[in-house]
């Protein structure tokens, strides 16, 4: 998923790298307990009763776009969706194995090309309506329609059907393959009796996206006067599940402004400030009413050159402006250090993560040798290098994100020592994501960060059958490439998964369609106040149902006006089965 983010800690280092199964390690099993997760280390100051109340202010530099599945494009409109206000069928526990969620147990056949869900018989939508098969079912036909444009579309592939069993019951069948239930995980439920009647092809700008009615353990209570979303704790979660969130509300804010989140923080009107930006992390560590702490991270930061231009289509132009790039002066100029040289789009975290691959090494000499084999000379010695009349100039864009802005400044400076012109242009960041995911690809260039999901498969980044969808930013084609991306999602045992992306991280980091910049490090900053607060690979959202004020804090908390209340005109029907 792409994502606007803005910093991380410096605090302890997490060891997550190869001690951590991903996904891919989901091989069928033959069933499943229901096993919610562990409570947070007890607080032996505050009694369990005692934790339930108050207001939570989160603020980050990042708007929540849409709450709806269909058109999300960003993690933490994901993360928001998964693990507050809608549901998944399953869940991933601490070693990110399949645990239940929505679904209480399944079943996978012996050769493993059949899988039956059991649904939780307790779980209602906000406005009242049980949550049923119906709902899975709807969820899935809609979204593997073509005519939806689901983003992330191969999640589900190999996955046909469905058969309705009975109303808590769902059989798919399956193509057998490594990761077979990841994207359950992922994949939040849609009502049925809200968005039935809706062709496949408005579901991205469906209503629900702005006020959505949900069955997660916290329902969309609206938006203040400033525009901020309210989430009110469902007092009807299953008590099996968690029950009812620890806190009344959750209210997020976008401040982008790094001063301003961190004065927000220390005056105890925001409570967690998430990718705190790095120059704030020194005086956030000051501060004893503030904690810093370590977010694992996936993401990484990348420039995507376009390929529809011609300038971009050799890759030994995109080898020569890497090597131009000192990207570890990136790194500590731009990022004050948080992150390490990327040398591909797979990040240590995974066990995949090619450790003897070394990045394409900064020259500016081997970089201007280069672009000279090409034809790129300064034949009129302005100090720009031209081939045939043309000079070697091109715009590079990103969002208002300082990050972001300071790494263009940084790379503009560095190609001009090799002769490279250089333009840059800040947009705002809903025009970035139109431009970059058009068909037309209105850039030359871009820099922006990419968070990959925990079972990995780049073929909307890559795949020469990606050309023209949403995510193949650099419109990139390699006839070698190809079968190894394609063979990703089918291969049977994990050990074939993992040489598949190595090979496919070599080739890429070859033939650089992006230039990969940083494996980021980040961190997010709470008041001490706010306990119960984890963060893992899974995202630093997953727990938020156990969060909680220490009851001395529960007033601390700007006011917020009274939210507008979403439509309650809207049918909620009742359906049989």
């Amino acid at each position: 998923m792409m994502r606007m983010r803005i910093g991380r800690s410096r605090e302890r280092r997490m060891a997550w790298g190869r001690t951590a199964v991903v996904l891919a390690a989901w091989v069928p099993t033959l069933a499943c307990g229901d096993a919610p997760d562990p409570e947070p280390t007890p607080d032996p100051e505050v009694a369990e009763a005692d934790r339930y109340g108050g207001t939570a202010v989160i603020a980050g530099a990042v708007e929540i776009s849409t709450f709806n599945p269909a058109a999300t494009h960003d993690a933490l409109s994901q993360q928001i969706q998964q693990h507050a206000v809608l549901m998944t069928l399953l869940r991933s526990d601490e070693a990110l194995r399949p645990v239940p969620y929505l679904a209480e147990s399944w079943e996978i056949n012996d050769d493993s090309t059949r899988v039956v869900f059991h649904l939780r018989r307790d779980v209602s939508w906000h406005d009242g309506e049980p949550t049923t098969a119906r709902d899975v079912e709807f969820t899935f036909r809609a979204l593997k329609d073509p005519e939806a444009a689901f983003p992330n579309a191969e999640w589900f592939e190999g996955w046909e059907g469905p058969e309705l069993i009975d109303r808590y019951t769902i059989r798919f069948a399956v193509r057998p393959h490594a990761g077979l239930l990841a994207g359950w995980a992922r994949l939040p439920i849609m009502p049925r009796h809200l968005m039935s009647d809706v062709e496949a092809a408005a579901l991205a700008t469906h209503e629900f996206g702005a006020n959505p009615v949900g069955n997660g353990p916290y329902r969309f209570a609206g938006r203040d006067v400033g525009g901020n979303i309210i989430l009110e704790a469902n007092d009807e979660f299953p008590a099996a599940l968690g029950g009812r969130p620890y806190l009344d509300r959750v209210v997020y804010r976008n401040v982008s402004e790094p001063q301003t989140q961190l004065a927000e923080l220390r005056a105890g009107g925001v409570h967690l400030v998430q990718r705190v930006d790095a120059t704030q992390l020194e005086r956030a560590g000051r501060d004893p009413a503030l904690i810093v702490e370590e977010v694992p991270s996936r993401a990484y930061g990348f420039i995507a050159w376009n390929g529809k231009r011609a300038l971009f289509q050799d890759p030994s132009m995109r080898r020569a402006l890497t090597m131009a790039i000192d990207r570890a002066e990136v790194i500590g100029a731009a990022r004050h250090g948080l992150g390490t040289v990327a040398n591909g789009p797979i990040g240590p975290w995974h066990p995949a993560y090619p450790t003897e691959l070394t990045p394409i090494a900064h020259s500016e000499e081997a970089a201007i040798a280069a672009l000279e084999a090409l034809g790129w000379t300064d034949t009129d010695r302005d100090g720009i290098r031209d081939r045939d009349g043309t000079p070697l100039a091109f715009e590079m864009v990103t969002t208002e994100n300082r990050t972001y802005s300071d790494v263009m400044t940084i790379v503009q400076a560095q190609l001009r020592q090799v002769g490279v012109d250089v333009t840059l242009r800040i947009m705002d960041g809903s025009a970035l994501i139109d431009a970059v995911t058009s068909p037309e690809r209105r850039f030359d260039a871009f820099v922006l960060e990419w968070e990959p999901d925990l079972v990995i498969d780049d073929r909307q980044l890559f795949s020469c059958e990606a050309i023209g969808q949403a995510f193949q930013f650099a419109s990139y084609c390699n006839e070698e490439l190809e079968p190894i991306l394609q063979a990703i999602p089918s291969a049977r045992s994990n050990a074939e998964v993992d040489e598949l992306l190595r090979r496919y991280v070599e080739i890429v980091n070859r033939d650089q369609p992006f230039t990969f910049l940083y494996f980021a490090e980040d961190a997010n900053v709470r008041r001490r106040d706010l306990r119960g607060v984890t963060h893992d690979i899974r995202g630093d959202l997953y727990g938020i149902a156990r969060w909680w004020l220490h009851p001395a804090a529960r007033g601390s908390a700007i006011a917020t006006a009274a939210p507008a209340a979403p439509d309650a005109a809207r049918p909620s029907p009742s359906t049989p089965f």
